[in-house]
């Protein structure tokens, strides 16, 4: 079943990139407002809190060039007609696994940055929680929504028609 696995397109990982590079502008951008606040309102901190800064920058900078390319590796989805597997992760692998039967709800996202990259994600809803598969194409997003739609609804008719015998 490991080879069975499907990856992502090498879009995935540029939009990865630019989410996170996103992320971290609005994160040191807030960080510098409070340390120029902090210097015009003359507030002495040690020096040892510049080297913090400047260690966090640095950390920031890292994971814009090393975490997108770490997740695009490990980001990987199998559907077969019982179940769905989704495994991703930068610190921390998750895998998560929904029975197709539990699944109440298909839905297809598109942010911003997804859009500008010609990705979707698939949001299945179970009452468990979600399952996403992430930076798909457009395409294929579309037609694992529908392969997902189709199965639901077979398992539902064939639910009914057993509760009705």
């Amino acid at each position: 079943m490991e080879s069975d696995y499907k990856f992502l397109n090498k879009k995935a990982k540029s939009c990865m990139r630019l989410s996170s590079f996103i992320g971290i502008t609005i994160f040191l951008f807030i960080l510098g407002v409070v340390r120029a606040v902090l210097h015009f309102r003359n507030v002495m901190l040690p020096d040892w809190v510049d080297f913090v800064f400047a260690f966090i920058i640095l950390l920031c900078i890292l994971e814009i060039i090393f975490a997108p390319t770490i997740r695009y590796k490990r980001y990987k989805y199998y559907i077969d007609e019982e179940k769905m597997i989704v495994i991703e992760g930068l610190w921390f692998i998750t895998k998560t696994i929904a029975p197709i039967e539990r699944v109440h709800q298909i839905a297809i996202e598109r942010g911003p940055v997804d859009r500008l990259y010609g990705l979707s994600k698939v949001v299945a809803t179970t009452a468990g929680g979600n399952v996403t598969i992430s930076f798909l194409e457009d395409k294929i997003a579309g037609e694992i929504a529908e392969s997902l739609g189709i199965r639901i609804g077979t398992i539902v008719k064939a639910q009914r028609s057993d509760k009705n015998a």
